[in-house]
């Protein structure tokens, strides 16, 4: 259920491993995409629920992973096993957790990392929660999506390591910005200081993915800005719950939500952009006039 930037190629990889799909999306497009790979298609959510003993969840944010799940835990019959591949919030993890057991099924968090080219190839990293018995009566599924399959503890442990990963990796996408931009202003090559990097101390995931991106000043979209801010958001109040203060969370937060205005379906690669152009007027970088010192 959900056939979106992550959960069509997630479908094509199933279906390609040989598993049979039923496929559910409100989109009527997304639907027909599934059909061409081969997928079977149901009519509703409740078709699913009750046709289905494992349904594997990609959707775009908490609110809707609790409706959907809500409706499937009220309709399903026991025993339903049901993997959220979706990044969510452990709260939410814990909650409907708790909801499966009560009607003696299972709810797994098991969001994944990678993006929609490593579903295609089953090279995601898969961050797992939940119940033990039950991640290893899927784990075998989960193998055929991801190389690593890690369970990293109850309900909401996936949601957890998700979000830690995300939160590194945004950080790690503005330094990229910021010292590709500084490079242009110092009339340094940028593939020459890419190359440097990237086989230096400053290579990352962040590095090797928006690399291409800033070079071409191509933001198509793989990973949206609007899903950015979400796993952004997330993560900082994720810190805040245990009483942690993020290290200029206030700066950040402003910084992905005033870019994301006027770029919010672009790839989060554009926050060079924003950077750029704020970096470029007499205005701070969250578009505050910037006060000299005195």
């Amino acid at each position: 259920m959900g056939l979106g930037n992550m959960g069509n190629p997630v479908a094509a990889r199933l279906i390609q491993c040989g598993h049979r799909l039923l496929a559910y999306d409100a989109n009527a497009e997304q639907l027909n995409s599934a059909s061409a790979l081969g997928a079977d298609l149901a009519r509703s959510a409740d078709e699913v629920a009750q046709g289905c003993q494992t349904i594997l969840l990609s959707l775009p944010n908490p609110t809707v992973v609790r409706e959907v799940v809500d409706g499937l835990i009220e309709r399903g019959n026991p025993g339903l096993v049901i993997v959220d591949l979706s990044t969510n919030d452990p709260q939410t993890a814990r909650d409907l957790d708790r909801s499966a057991v009560a009607r003696n099924m299972s709810y797994i968090d098991a969001p994944v990392s990678g993006g929609p080219s490593r579903a295609l190839t089953g090279e995601l990293s898969v961050m797992v929660g939940g119940n033990e018995q039950a991640v290893e009566g899927i784990r075998g599924l989960l193998s055929d999506l991801g190389t690593q399959v890690e369970h990293v503890g109850p309900a909401g442990s996936g949601s957890i390591a998700k979000l830690l990963n995300n939160f590194v990796a945004l950080w790690g996408m503005v330094g990229v910005s910021q010292a590709f931009l500084a490079a242009e202003a110092l009339d340094v090559s940028l593939d020459r200081l890419y190359d440097v990097m990237s086989r230096s101390s400053g290579r990352s995931y962040s590095l090797d993915r928006n690399f291409p991106k800033i070079k071409n000043r191509d933001f198509s979209p793989k990973f949206t800005l609007t899903l950015a801010q979400k796993d952004l958001r997330l993560g900082l109040d994720l810190m805040r719950s245990v009483g942690l203060k993020a290290f200029a969370e206030a700066d950040l937060r402003a910084l992905f939500s005033v870019a994301a205005q006027g770029d919010a379906e672009m790839d989060v690669a554009v926050i060079h952009e924003r950077l750029r152009r704020s970096s470029a007027s007499p205005a701070g970088p969250l578009g505050t006039t910037r006060q000299e010192p005195r």
